[in-house]
């Protein structure tokens, strides 16, 4: 009876002290290029976005901004910034991921949408 409970405690130890990223790991998507909402334009070139734990990066496609950090993780979707001030939300649906790319440059905003499967 003794090492039953002894051995609760030590899962419950081992549970609590696990480090908190140990499920976190390198996530890739392969996007369609990306659309401008407001006049419905669609940009060229096609990329890929790789998730290191929080970090963001894009490989390829038609905008500059290429580096983002997670700022915020909701059961629905991830919310990463840029340090050029851009919003990049990822749905956490399973396929396909619906990504929405958000700036307000000048009081003029900028909208764009796509698309991307693992």
């Amino acid at each position: 009876m003794m090492s039953k409970k002894l051995l609760a405690f030590f899962l419950l130890i081992i549970f609590m002290l696990r480090p908190l990223n140990s499920h976190a790991s390198d996530l890739i998507f392969y996007c369609t290029p990306w659309k401008e909402i407001n006049s419905k334009k669609t940009l060229l070139n096609n990329f890929s976005i790789k998730i290191n734990n929080s970090p963001l990066s894009i490989f390829g496609g038609d905008l500059e901004t290429k580096f983002f950090e997670l700022i915020y993780s909701h059961p629905s979707f991830y919310l990463f910034s840029s340090p050029s001030g851009w919003l990049l939300n990822i749905s956490r649906e399973i396929n396909p991921r619906n990504v929405a790319l958000w700036q307000n440059i000048n009081n003029e905003q900028l909208f764009y949408s796509s698309t991307c499967n693992k």
